[in-house]
């Protein structure tokens, strides 16, 4: 990986470094620090939209939610829940068993909705790659409205209306699905802050641009939830005390409300719903006891997993690893984590009767559609650049090996790193308050990587039985190891690459930088 370090004018001054890193001017910096959420009728096709639920509460009919099983989806079917609880339009909700039933708008579904007497269909998260589901709706007459924010093809579109980020300005350009069902939601209801809490988890979850609508929304958010909105996410949290952030959601709080999708043979994901609906305390904390024993239950099977797969390594470039031990729910996990560790792509399979069902993991620079786009063996293939799920026969397992055989691998170019000097007298108390002001930070609007040279150590010492390591400079700083094989690495006049922040500790504010490299010569700064 290149490595590139930024100097401004004034290193000393933290404030210059951000507006140079950023190409932001004061008044940028200001702007940033503010979260209103923008008009949601500006929405195409979102009074058409409003019109059909009105049209349907005027008629007392019924709308069915349809949404997808991951935390996106769950979220966002939530959002139209307590939207149209609120406005007195009858409803239900059917999320799909992942493993049973997979992903998407299916027809059985929709005959079941047909018998149960309903005549209206909404999607949150899915619906337009749905093009079996969308006939049997015209062909039994029923209305269709589909929120999505998946890719799809204009012409494959036939329903009464669509709302769609890439049909919308580009304030909503990169929402997920939460984030388009928040906006049919907040015309219904305009000022409810746990549809907009939701709406954050949701966007964090789905790994979305942290830029214009989604950096609103995760905003005010965050700041709703740690306000105390949303009882049935606090239950969540591992200590009361907990604060409410991007790290924090997607460590704790995604995870276990993921793991509802991921184990769909031992728990239905419907539950999800309905806990992020319930409003009884008791009734809140009972059932957070069993999502985490569901969670606890995933890790452990997750453990178990990957010291399998580790025994299955055979140092390929491209690693394939099934079994028939593995849980359908939870070979992405696994594929995640032996990518990451291994540092090459990884698939890994569930073996079932007559076929394989499994997730692929790519690395930095190693893209997995176009690898795979000659191949015509999958029975199902989707994803995208570093992600996907495939479904193979078990027949066709040797010609993917064969394909990974005969086709050269090829890697983009190395990712260059962007850094930006700075000296230790940037970072006070102060400066770095009002850079941590400008969060929530994350795909798009990244946290700044500052070079740091020639670091004089005050005092060393090991945390966690010498895991992990602080180390804290004459000037004060203290700068946080956790990646172990940075350790042999400290001493005296080290140059770092590392991202700051604040350690409260005991009601004391400390400047902490977590380092995420350490150089051992001094860079050339451009």
């Amino acid at each position: 990986m290149e490595i590139k370090i930024h100097q401004c004018e004034n290193v000393s001054d933290l404030r210059e470094i951000i507006l140079a890193h950023y190409d932001l001017c004061l008044e940028d910096l200001e702007q940033l620090k503010k979260s209103e959420l923008s008009d949601p009728w500006t929405c195409t096709h979102m009074e058409s939209c409003i019109s059909i639920l009105k049209d349907i509460k005027e008629k007392k009919e019924k709308i069915l939610i349809c949404g997808d099983y991951d935390c996106d989806g769950i979220c966002a079917t939530a959002i139209l829940c307590k939207a149209f609880e609120a406005c007195q339009i009858e409803y239900g909700f059917y999320i799909p068993k992942r493993i049973e039933e997979g992903y998407g708008l299916h027809v059985d579904v929709l005959e079941k909705a047909l018998l149960k007497g309903y005549r209206n269909i909404i999607t949150v998260d899915n619906g337009v790659r749905s093009i079996e589901a969308m006939k049997f709706v015209k062909d039994h007459q029923m209305r269709l409205i589909i929120s999505d924010h998946h890719t799809f093809e204009m012409d494959q579109i036939d329903c009464d209306c669509l709302i769609h980020p890439f049909l919308a300005d580009d304030t909503f350009h990169n929402c997920c699905g939460a984030g388009m069902a928040l906006q049919i939601a907040r015309c219904l209801i305009p000022d409810n802050k746990e549809i907009v809490a939701l709406a954050a988890l949701a966007t964090i979850a789905d790994s979305m641009p942290v830029t214009r609508e989604n950096r609103n929304i995760i905003r005010k958010g965050l700041e709703y939830l740690n306000e105390g909105c949303m009882p049935a996410l606090h239950a969540l949290k591992n200590k009361p005390q907990d604060t409410f952030n991007i790290k924090m959601m997607s460590y704790t709080i995604i995870p276990k409300i993921n793991s509802m999708g991921r184990l769909s043979d031992r728990v239905n994901v419907n539950n999800a719903v309905r806990y992020l609906l319930l409003k009884d305390q008791n009734a809140i904390l009972n059932v957070a006891r069993q999502i985490n024993q569901i969670n606890d239950l995933r890790k452990e099977m997750s453990s178990e997993m990957e010291k399998i797969a580790n025994g299955e390594i055979k140092n390929a470039p491209f690693e394939i690893i099934a079994s028939h031990d593995f849980h359908e729910g939870i070979v992405g996990l696994v594929a995640s984590k032996m990518a990451s560790a291994h540092h090459r792509p990884f698939l890994v399979l569930s073996e079932l009767e007559n076929e394989y069902k499994g997730s692929m993991r790519s690395v930095e620079g190693f893209d997995l559609i176009r690898y795979f786009s000659d191949f015509d063996r999958f029975e199902r293939f989707g994803g995208h650049a570093q992600a996907a799920g495939v479904t193979i026969k078990k027949e066709n397992l040797e010609a993917l090996k064969n394909y990974i055989d005969t086709h050269e691998m090829i890697y983009e170019e190395n990712k260059i790193l962007e850094c930006e000097y700075a000296l230790e007298q940037a970072f006070s108390i102060q400066t770095v308050m009002e850079y941590m002001e400008l969060a929530p930070f994350g795909n798009g609007f990244e946290e700044i990587l500052f070079y740091i040279e020639n670091i004089q150590i005050r005092d060393k010492i090991s945390l966690a039985n010498g895991k992990y390591y602080k180390v804290i400079s004459t000037s004060g700083i203290e700068y946080l190891f956790f990646h172990s094989s940075l350790i042999p690495l400290i001493q005296d006049g080290m140059n770092i690459i590392g991202k700051v922040s604040l350690n409260d500790y005991r009601g004391q504010l400390h400047i902490c930088i977590i380092v995420e490299d350490v150089i051992m010569e001094n860079m050339y700064v451009q």
